[in-house]
């Protein structure tokens, strides 16, 4: 028979371990250094200001304790404030941290909700700690965003119009579920449960009744970038309907600008909308901002070059790039050169050349479209030229050009161009056009992927960033910019690892 040891300590038993807290804190930890970086080297007086406890009420948590444990936190995948307070209580490395520190959820979810231009402040300091380390090079960058649900109702968004259909079927809803439940009351089969059942069905039904009511009431319509109306939220109106990798969300993107030589993010911000690409001024501005409060110099005599997805493609994205003394790397999706299966796509403005003396262009085909008016399409002013009918229905080149499904015969109208600013022939779009035919620009520019997109794998996928918690423009920016903090000190920890091996 087999014979096995007995456990060295009865059941119920106690153990007394002496347990040195700041042992647990190895070197070349990101706890290690976390602790040493954190409150001395990372100033976190600018906290300072939202407390008035000095003279009355309780001690509060020291902002750098809370810092250390959010960012080791979220460094492990614990992105909720209940989970980082699990974490504070059960993780012998949170407990040295924070100095075993009993500190509420609440806590926690107000510092990290209630603090987002302190967070900048902080963000800015751990990136001139990464320009101390050597880790910027300030030449190359990329501008991306992550796209991520929020915590926001998408069952709870619509235009005007929609939300004020839905509230009509909410309050039928309640009117059916309860005139059901009178009749069932009425013949004796309702029981202590389904009648218990029935007050929370009513309760949620009455609850998104009002917070409808109550919304549409000081609703002001959102208007997207082409001046139509766009859907709103209820539950967060700053967020947006959003086309993510896995389908249609509501939430925000989060942009993030990326130094070239070590991935570091120099500018992190959320944005609630369905494009970023109208954002780049902004980001543009912050982005040069966050490298000159970081003291990352500038090379003399040349401009950094920001590389962007065809997003960011626009005649005034373009502009502020100039006027930013940047150059920009943005490609036109909707160029041939760009395009799959170019036989199967319609000509376009690209496809027809302008005369500048007769102010006329001319098609694949060798007709003439002549100027008519200019007007606003899609929200955008632009000038409008047409071809004449004859000459489209004798062309042999119609079916590539014309969307028509009537017989050439029937047609009324010939072909119509409408040209934006962007398609202009003396537009910085056009030149951005022949800038990225070149072959030195597109050998740049293929190095744009592997910059941007490891920084989002990272924070998605190895950090568990996969939904943000809050609510707001502001504190989901906040929430954005600590998660960002994680990955460019993930980067320091690297740095100095490299340094300790070689030393």
């Amino acid at each position: 028979m087999a014979k096995y040891r007995t456990t060295d300590v009865a059941a119920g038993q106690g153990l007394f371990i002496t347990v040195n807290l700041k042992e647990q804190l190895l070197p070349g930890t990101l706890e290690h250094m976390l602790d040493e970086l954190i409150g001395t080297t990372i100033d976190t007086s600018v906290f300072d200001k939202n407390y008035r406890n000095d003279q009355t009420g309780a001690s509060a948590v020291p902002p750098a304790v809370l810092l250390k444990l959010i960012i080791y936190g979220y460094s492990k995948g614990c992105n909720s404030s209940r989970k980082l307070w699990n974490l504070s209580r059960e993780n012998i490395v949170a407990k040295a941290l924070t100095g075993d520190m009993d500190i509420h959820f609440t806590t926690i979810a107000d510092f990290i909700s209630g603090h987002p231009s302190e967070v900048q402040a902080v963000f800015t300091r751990i990136l001139a700690y990464c320009n101390e380390l050597g880790l910027i090079g300030g030449e190359m960058f990329a501008i991306d965003g992550l796209r991520l649900p929020s915590n926001a109702s998408m069952e709870m968004s619509g235009t005007r119009q929609e939300l004020e259909k839905r509230h009509g079927v909410y309050q039928r809803m309640a009117e059916k579920h309860l005139s059901r439940h009178q009749q069932k009351d009425e013949l004796g089969e309702v029981t202590e449960e389904t009648r218990e059942r029935f007050e929370q069905q009513q309760k949620r039904l009455r609850a998104k009744i009002a917070n409808l009511s109550s919304f549409l009431q000081t609703m002001e319509p959102k208007k997207g970038f082409s001046g139509r109306e766009v859907k709103s939220n209820v539950t967060d109106n700053a967020s947006a309907v959003i086309r993510s990798s896995k389908g249609y969300v509501q939430g925000y993107i989060g942009t993030a600008a990326t130094d070239s030589k070590n991935q570091i993010i120099i500018h992190a911000q959320a944005v609630g909308s369905a494009n970023e690409g109208e954002h780049l001024p902004e980001l543009l501005a912050r982005a040069q901002g966050q490298l000159a409060a970081a003291s990352v110099a500038k090379l003399e005599g040349t401009e950094p070059v920001y590389m962007m997805d065809s997003n960011y493609f626009s005649e005034e994205n373009l502009q502020a790039c100039k006027e930013q003394k940047v150059q920009a790397l943005i490609p036109d999706i909707h160029e041939k050169r760009y395009r799959q299966d170019n036989e199967k796509k319609r000509y376009e403005a690209g496809d027809f050349r302008y005369d500048e003396t007769g102010n006329y262009y001319e098609c694949p085909a060798g007709k003439k479209l002549t100027y008519r008016r200019t007007g606003v399409l899609g929200g955008r002013e632009g000038k409008e030229y047409y071809a004449q009918v004859q000459d489209c229905r004798r062309c042999p080149l119609s079916a590539a050009c014309m969307r028509s499904k009537k017989e050439p015969e029937q047609w009324k109208d010939g072909r119509s161009l409408f040209i934006t600013r962007s398609n202009e022939p003396r537009s910085l779009c056009a030149a951005m056009r022949e800038k990225m035919a070149e072959e030195q620009y597109q050998a740049i520019y293929a190095y744009r992927i592997q910059i941007a997109e490891p920084v989002f794998a990272n924070i998605r996928h190895c950090k568990g960033l996969n939904r943000f918690t809050l609510r707001g423009e502001e504190k989901v920016n906040g929430q954005w910019q600590l998660y960002c903090m994680v990955h460019n000190l993930g980067k320091c920890l690297n740095e100095l690892n490299r340094r300790r091996n070689t030393a």
